[in-house]
């Protein structure tokens, strides 16, 4: 499976290379760049659209790598909030759990238990 993601790949890389050729070959014409501060004659109409493309694609990958960035940061903050919360779930968890020993367990001797009465005392002996 994996060559054949290779080879998919290098075949995708292939096509992308020769319609950039292809895009290079039609439109050779130089054209004149009129920025606000600065001009630049004769350059070639494929050239300058493969910069701007290349200018895409280095801001969209600044933009990702800073958003991946600011969601780690947010996802860590989660993270000790989850940590926090589940600690005090299970103080929370531990604390009933010691007032049922306490009250139910701790407390249960003979002075607190019904005192028996004769029909009990027949169905102990029998």
């Amino acid at each position: 499976m994996k060559l054949v993601k290779k080879l998919l790949f290098i075949l995708v890389v292939a096509l992308i290379a020769v319609l950039i050729a292809y895009f290079a070959r039609v439109n050779d014409t130089n054209v004149t760049l009129n920025l606000i501060f600065v001009s630049i004659k004769d350059i070639q109409l494929w050239l300058l659209s493969l910069f701007c493309f290349l200018a895409g694609v280095i801001f969209s990958v600044m933009a990702v790598f800073l958003d991946i960035i600011f969601m780690s940061g947010s996802e860590r903050k989660l993270r000790k909030e989850l940590k926090k919360l589940q600690s005090e779930l299970v103080a929370i968890r531990n604390e009933k759990f010691e007032d049922i020993d306490d009250s139910s367990f701790a407390d249960n001797n003979e002075e607190n238990l019904p005192a028996k009465d004769s029909s009990d005392k027949n169905h102990e002996q029998n």
